[in-house]
């Protein structure tokens, strides 16, 4: 594998060294290489900043990775004529922004015998121009307080400085303002805006030229046909809460759903704000590929208006191919889903899927510490299957009922196989468009475990210490064994909150994720076990929590997790993401399920470690990690930057840093003051990320800076170049 890895990155490398131009000599004469940018330098700049500089001019500056040449393309020559006209726009820009009596200086160095070209450019942006008076025209016929409320809010006020820029701001706010308050038909050429400039003083006129106050008229709907012409005989009409449609073709779609979407209805004042939700409800529903709102005619101050609407096609098949490392060696897999994207014409979606995925060859580094003739070989493998059914409360756009059934077998280098059974029913709740209440108010899962051949052994050499058995005592890993390997069910009430600004926020603004998980499994249980099921089962007493025979998991679980993207520039970005879980038993439960516990390990969370092989605390034992812990605290954190294509796609590295752990809650391995100061990971290191369609794809190599399980376990002495571990996956970590 690590053969493999070099490789790989050998050959990315010998592929990002540009073909550089040099001096040719003929026999005859040598032809000059052109000289390139080496640098540009801004000073003086206080009101704009350097990247903003930067972004508006054709002169960049030649640069690779590390300045090594890597990835950098061919060296671009300096284009004198492109330079000057650099210059005008950087001045036109700060003439934009109010700075109209700006001077530029520049001065060029030659480097390497005039190869190599320093440019210096010096800003003296002198004082902006600022804004003596204001007056607006055209407000005579408004209502007094309508005319309040829109000088109340203006964005250009007397003393501010002068800017085009802020001129276009109150523009858009002036058209935005008054098609909310019915006047459809004002547009940019409704405002006339005369500047007056004297020195650094301004005065602007807003002159308004404002329509008729409309209302909306008749309402009509039509959904057409993406198959066959509109002009096909067979249409269906239908008028509701004084909505007409028209569904043309044999399209079957609930007039309920048409009419729920729609913000307006006949009578009201237009509203630009109604028109964008109506067009945010369609599109909730996952129906329609084409959503428009078309102004037909105006009768009487009454807007005649209708809605087309074009079905995206119904059934739709998605393969998808599955790769990462996440037992050690290659894992890859397949899915097929199958998505029926409107049932019953009311935007139910149906989706059913299949996937199945292996290790690409045999792995036993979990293993170590038994002999070879003691286990069987294994080859983990994944199999699952899932199908889900999204009913759309129409009432209620974008919230949602749904009820999924899952079934999962797996087998496990830690030499046991899994069977997983689930029912789950969730609603879920669009609280603005920036969050989403999740609730999942039914659970059912049944979960069975097998051993393999060594199992035993490996329990008693890897796993009896850490959960406090005497691996000597046979009586106690035998209970032991027949305890992890109790099939037992979850019955769970689930609540997650999200929120992500990501659709909203501006570029230059930071990205913030948040998620809140608070979980509870057996209250539900414990009842029917309390007041239903009164029977004596063999093998339980009155104190083990069981139903009908079976174990259930009674526990508590609270998790939140916090990422942060700050874009620097259109390639620049630094990230991180901060994770807290906690969970515990209750009731007649001793010990939180397996398949519910915090892992950590992997190319999503400690990338130092392969997948799920730390903690908990300082426990040595990989196969113990494989069982997971009840408490995770984890923080990560990684630089990203873009600076070369390949496949034309943006690409580029990151650099990164994961800390933290798993702990249980008390014990040898239990979380405590101490034992945080202690017992934490800590890695860092580089990766390549080599942009495509579906994400981009991560070769990450980590280095252990803090190794929790060595007696030593600060590592920076002991580091080693080719001492990194190695993690595959696609999209970014976070």
């Amino acid at each position: 594998m690590t053969k493999a890895v070099l490789t790989l990155i050998s050959l990315l490398l010998l592929c990002a060294f540009p073909a550089q131009g040099r001096s040719i000599s003929t026999g005859k004469k040598q032809v000059a290489v052109s000289p390139y940018v080496n640098n540009i330098h801004f000073s003086g700049n206080k009101s704009i900043s350097e990247e903003e500089l930067r972004l508006i001019i054709v002169t960049a500056e030649n640069r690779s990775f590390l300045g090594l040449g890597l990835f950098g393309g061919s060296r671009r020559a300096f284009n004198k004529e492109e330079f000057e006209k650099d210059l005008f726009l950087i001045k036109k820009l700060y003439t934009y922004k109010g700075f109209f009596f700006t001077d530029l200086d520049t001065t060029i160095v030659r480097k390497n015998g005039g190869k190599k070209l320093d440019i210096n450019i010096r800003i003296r942006e002198n004082n902006p121009s600022k804004v003596d008076f204001i007056t607006y025209e055209g407000l005579e016929k408004i209502p007094a307080e309508l005319k309040t409320d829109y000088l109340h809010n203006k964005r250009l006020n007397v003393n501010d400085v002068f800017s085009v820029e802020r001129l276009i701001e109150e523009r858009d706010r002036t058209i935005a303002f008054f098609k909310e308050y019915g006047f459809s038909f004002f547009h940019e050429d409704s405002i006339r805006i005369k500047v007056d400039t004297v020195g650094t003083r301004a005065g602007v006129l807003f002159r308004l030229s404002l329509p008729k106050q409309l209302h909306y008229g008749a309402i009509t709907a039509i959904v057409h046909n993406p198959v066959n012409s509109d002009t096909t005989p067979k249409t269906k009409t239908y008028t509701k809460e004084n909505i007409s449609a028209t569904i043309l073709g044999n399209q079957h779609i609930s007039p309920h759903l048409i009419t729920s979407a729609i913000e307006f209805r006949p009578g009201d004042i237009t509203r630009k704000s109604l028109e964008q939700s109506t067009l945010q409800n369609f599109g909730a529903t996952n129906l329609f590929s084409s959503i428009s709102i078309s102004p037909d005619s105006v009768q009487a101050d009454k807007l005649y208006t209708t809605i087309h609407l074009e079905t995206a096609p119904k059934h739709q098949i998605e393969p998808k191919i599955l790769v990462d490392n996440r037992y050690g060696a290659l894992f890859f897999g397949t899915s097929l889903a199958y998505e029926n994207k409107n049932l019953l014409g009311g935007a139910e979606q149906f989706r059913a899927s299949t996937e199945y995925g292996t290790q690409a060859g045999y792995n036993n580094k979990l293993l170590q510490n038994l002999d070879t003739d003691q286990y069987a070989r294994v080859i983990p493998y994944e199999f699952g299957l899932k199908s889900s059914l999204v009913l759309p409360v129409l009432k209620k756009p974008g919230n949602f009922y749904a009820t999924t059934v899952e079934y999962a077998a797996t087998k496990l280098p830690v030499l046991l196989s899994n069977k997983n059974g689930l029912l789950r029913a969730t609603y879920s709740a669009r609280l603005n468009p920036s969050s989403r209440l999740n609730f999942d108010f039914f659970e059912f899962e049944w979960v069975k475990k097998d051993s393999l051949k060594g199992f035993k052994q490996l329990f008693e050499t890897d796993l009896a210490y850490n959960i406090g058995i005497d691996p000597s005592n046979e009586a106690a890993v035998n209970a032991g064994i027949d305890s992890l390997l109790e099939t037992h069910v979850n019955q769970t009430f689930r609540l997650r909150y999200n929120f992500t600004n990501r659709q909203s926020a501006p570029a230059e603004r930071t990205i913030r994720n948040l998620d809140l998980l608070l979980e509870e499994s057996g209250s539900l249980a414990w009842l029917m076990d309390t007041y239903l099921d009164t029977k004596n089962y063999s093998g339980f007493t009155d104190k083990d929590p069981q139903i009908f025979g079976t174990t259930y998991s009674q526990y508590v679980k609270l998790e939140s997790a916090l990422s942060l993207a700050k874009n620097f520039s259109p390639q620049s970005q630094l990230a991180g993401r901060g994770r807290i879980g906690w969970m515990t038993p209750y009731g007649k439960a001793e010990t939180t399920p397996e398949e519910r516990r915090f892992y950590a390990g992997g190319t999503n969370s400690m990338r130092g470690w392969l997948f799920n092989t730390l903690g908990p605390g300082r426990s040595v034992s990989k196969v113990a990690a494989n069982f997971g812990a009840d408490i995770k605290l984890e923080l990560n954190m990684e630089y990203r930057r873009k600076f070369f294509t390949l496949f034309n796609q943006p690409s580029g590295i990151t650099l990164f840093t994961d800390i933290g752990n798993i702990w249980d809650r008390n014990g040898v391995y239990g979380l405590t003051l101490k034992s945080l100061a202690r017992d934490f990971a800590w890695d860092a290191g580089i990766g390549l990320r080599i942009g495509s369609p579906i994400g981009p794809f991560r070769f990450d190599f980590a280095y252990k800076l803090h190794d929790p399980t060595q007696e030593k376990p600060w590592r920076f002495s002991a580091l080693n170049i080719g001492d990194y571990t190695f993690n595959f996956g696609i999209g970014e970590a976070f």
